[in-house]
């Protein structure tokens, strides 16, 4: 009885499709709450997916529009990669270079003008006598500042560059030459800044060889710009014109049609000698002088100026040998008889410049001794104007 009844008070539902679906999403938020349910991976993907866009296609997006498209058949410059960024207005390295030479010799050629005069004997103004430090009796010339006034009443101020033009190109094919030269031998070993290990005699030598390679090379080429320059400047003593500061073609004329090839040439040697053992000389007194006292960063530059002076002092004969020889034999009147012996060769000059004591000339520029004894007044004597 109660079964019937129970059976007929409960009646059929049918299940409506909408309700049914409404149900659905329910079932998927139960499933995503629930923690023991397996599709929770699934929905969490389905989820967040289309939330983060992928990292690349987003870093693209920002990065790509930076750099402009390539194309085909243009060159591309890539962008320096630390350091200081170069712009295209930045000034040439030659350039550069040649324009702090032009300026550092502009200044310093009146000097280097009176010096080889000097080497060569030529002393215009009267000797005085004077009471060196230890008391002797000396005759003096005068400083290199009335010298050049001497030269300024003569010609006039641009009289104070006579040779400047061969001058400075003989400076600039040097160092033009000697630089690539260097290049060609490829990179030195690399110094560490403020690095505390003492060089060996090993490196010494390998820095000294490396330079006479570079500096012989310098030489040669820029040797025949040097004797056109020097013979410039002889010409004040004559009055000549034979030879130009600027126009070189007559110059290379005039040597030739005199001596021939070899006229370019003279008083090479002593050139080399001069600028290799002032090379020598200047390493290896640097060298000694790192390796016996303490290594300071601060005072190599001190220990570098004192190799150069000592070197310059020692090498100074072959200077005023170079000079001498450069101009002898030169069909100029400071370069032939009576006012200076003709010379068989650089060794017979130096030969006999040293039996004069005529080796040291031009060295002064302020207390400027006469040197040696042949063409002096005895002590006490009137001394005639030169």
């Amino acid at each position: 009885m109660d079964e019937t009844s129970s059976s007929e008070t409960v009646p059929t539902i049918d299940e409506d499709p909408l309700v049914e679906e409404d149900r659905q999403p329910r079932t998927e938020e139960a499933e995503v709450l629930n923690p023991t349910s397996t599709p929770i991976v699934q929905t969490i993907e389905r989820i967040i997916t289309p939330i983060q866009p992928p990292v690349t296609q987003t870093t693209e997006r920002i990065v790509t529009p930076i750099q402009p498209p390539v194309q085909p058949g243009s060159s591309v410059r890539q962008q320096p990669q630390g350091g200081f960024t170069s712009t295209p207005n930045s000034a040439n390295p030659t350039f550069t270079v040649l324009k702090a030479t032009t300026i550092q010799h502009a200044l310093g050629h009146p000097l280097a003008y009176a010096r080889v005069l000097m080497q060569l004997g030529y002393e215009p103004l009267p000797a005085y006598r004077a009471t060196s430090l230890f008391g002797k009796e000396t005759l003096y010339y005068p400083n290199i500042f009335r010298y050049l006034q001497f030269i300024y009443k003569t010609d006039g101020f641009l009289g104070l560059y006579r040779g400047f033009g061969c001058s400075l190109l003989s400076k600039v094919v040097s160092w033009y030459t000697t630089t690539k030269v260097d290049e060609l031998l490829g990179p030195v070993e690399p110094q560490v800044p403020g690095s505390q290990v003492k060089p060996t005699w090993n490196k010494c030598t390998q820095k000294i060889l490396r330079e006479v390679r570079c500096q012989s090379w310098g030489i040669l080429v820029s040797h025949p710009f040097q004797v056109m320059a020097v013979r410039c400047m002889g010409q004040f003593v004559g009055r000549e014109q034979a030879y130009s500061s600027i126009n070189i073609f007559q110059n290379f004329r005039e040597i030739y049609d005199r001596q021939g090839i070899g006229g370019f040439f003279v008083g090479l040697i002593p050139r080399w000698l001069l600028e290799v053992s002032t090379i020598v000389l200047t390493n290896v007194i640097i060298h000694l002088l790192k390796t016996q006292l303490p290594l300071q960063n601060d005072m190599v530059s001190v220990y570098e100026y004192i190799a150069a002076f000592v070197a310059q002092t020692v090498t100074y004969p072959l200077s005023v040998v170079t000079t001498v020889t450069a101009m002898n034999r030169s069909g100029l009147k400071i370069g032939m008889l009576p006012r200076a012996p003709i010379y068989a060769n650089w060794q017979e000059a130096y030969t006999l410049l040293g039996k004069t004591e005529q080796l040291k000339r031009g060295s002064g520029l302020f207390n400027r001794a006469a040197l040696g004894t042949s063409g002096f007044p005895a002590p006490g004597t009137p001394i005639p104007n030169a």
